[in-house]
């Protein structure tokens, strides 16, 4: 098993976007994605996606996403964490747990 952590800033949209991607050719299986957003206020929505599709919606201030099934994570594919009705300034992270298919 392996981490890898990520961190966005909020926008004067409201908006931060974390982009998760493998390196080189490699194939990540996913198994958690923790996010926390310190202080995000009522309201702010998270949302973990995959090629833009819908994985799972967090809790904004802290949450994670895990259990069955994990998901593979190919070299070609985009995972995201977005945050939308942020402050701006505010600071999002997200640590991504996986390991390394060969």
């Amino acid at each position: 098993m392996a981490d890898r952590a990520f961190s966005a800033t909020v926008g004067a949209n409201g908006i931060a976007t974390i982009t998760i991607k493998t390196g080189g050719y490699q194939t990540w299986r996913v198994t958690q994605v923790s996010v926390e957003m310190a202080n995000a206020p009522i309201g702010t929505g998270c949302f973990l996606r995959k090629n833009g599709s819908l994985i799972t919606p967090l809790v904004a201030t802290g949450d994670a996403a895990s259990g069955e099934p994990p998901i593979d994570l190919l070299p070609s594919d985009t995972m995201t964490v977005q945050w939308s009705g942020a402050t701006p300034g505010l600071s999002g992270s997200a640590l991504v747990i996986y390991e390394v298919i060969p």
